[in-house]
């Protein structure tokens, strides 16, 4: 058996990047080889131990975790062989819920430890994860998902930074209540994504399917409800106060409608859970932050704003594919050295 396509498909598997062909053929590997399910199985485990993660482990931490990770499945192999490990097993354990100082670290602290688990990914990773309750959750680049270590017992509540796919399983006594930076969505169960990143303009919430409340930080009586199909953007402003502290106004909202795909029932917001970079008439500012995300890179613009809008979708793209279709396009010229990639 091909010891690095194996390792190839389980960890794009625990990157959340496996496709249905993938799933197939990893499927059909395992079962002419069982011996290798014992490997598969001791993977998996490790890739999705439940661990606490600390604000100040530093990134050298980082990178001794993720390599005594590729030391541990190493020695799962049979017989020791050494190997090397490709990217796609590096990208999974790049996207490992994060204590990263080891897996033994934090189990062997005080039982009364309430650091939340977080989840979180870099920039050019993904991954997905199961909840206690059962609740699934695709999580896409550069993001921080966090939830309490005892989540599902009395409360059903997570922390987003970044962007992710919620199918929540339904729970009538036990909302499910996504907290970002300027709105909280509440839930009973259905499917739904939430984009909240630091550096864009707004914080956006479509509705795939069930319902979902909606409230701004910044006015606690504002509420909105989505129905299915429709897209909530708010932009990431905050009130501002007069003198008696009343709010002098609100940020901008927009209610959107979205059209789904015939072929998938996935709609452009949400794509990226099938691993396709959907643009639909978008802003070249708008493009810059997801491309370095999607990527990994840097980009940087040495010319005035382009004015047009662009769409296209890229299923397992290079980089330079996309950016040629940019080029042809809008005109954009564009140079890559290294991780930078410069317009003009």
């Amino acid at each position: 058996m091909d010891n690095d396509r194996l390792l190839e498909l389980l960890g794009k598997r625990s990157a959340g990047e496996l496709t249905l062909k993938e799933q197939i053929e990893l499927g059909q590997l395992l079962k002419e080889h069982p011996d290798d399910q014992l490997f598969s199985l001791a993977l998996e485990e490790l890739m999705t131990v439940p661990t606490s993660y600390a604000e100040t482990v530093p990134e050298k931490a980082v990178d001794e975790f993720i390599n005594q990770v590729h030391q541990k499945i190493a020695r799962k192999r049979k017989g020791g062989r050494r190997f090397q490990i490709n990217r796609w097993l590096g990208a999974a354990a790049a996207v490992l819920i994060l204590v990263l100082t080891g897996i033994g670290y934090y189990r062997s602290r005080d039982a009364g430890n309430t650091v939340p688990n977080v989840v979180a990914t870099r920039k050019g990773n993904k991954t997905n994860i199961v909840l206690p309750d059962g609740t699934k959750v695709w999580v896409n680049a550069d993001s921080r998902l966090a939830y309490a270590a005892l989540f599902g017992r009395d409360t059903r509540e997570v922390e987003l930074t970044g962007e992710a796919y919620f199918d929540v399983v339904h729970d009538s006594k036990r909302p499910f209540i996504v907290h970002t930076k300027n709105i909280d969505v509440r839930v009973l169960g259905t499917a739904f994504n939430v984009r909240s990143y630091a550096n864009e303009p707004s914080t956006q919430t479509t509705l795939i399917r069930g319902a979902v409340q909606v409230s701004l930080k910044h006015a606690k009586d504002k509420k909105i409800m989505l129905a299915p199909g429709e897209k909530l953007v708010i932009q990431n402003t905050y009130p501002v106060q007069s003198l008696n502290g009343e709010q002098a106004h609100l940020p901008q909202i927009e209610l959107l409608a979205v059209n789904s795909n015939p072929v998938d029932s996935f709609v452009s917001e949400t794509e990226w859970v099938n691993n396709k970079l959907v643009f639909d008439k978008d802003h070249l500012e708008q493009i810059i932050p997801v491309l370095e995300r999607w990527y990994n890179i840097r980009i940087v613009c040495r010319n005035k704003p382009i004015t047009q809008t662009f769409s296209g979708t890229f299923e397992n793209d290079k980089l330079e594919d996309v950016l040629q279709s940019l080029q042809l396009s809008a005109g954009i010229r564009y140079k890559i050295e290294k991780e930078v990639v410069t317009f003009y």
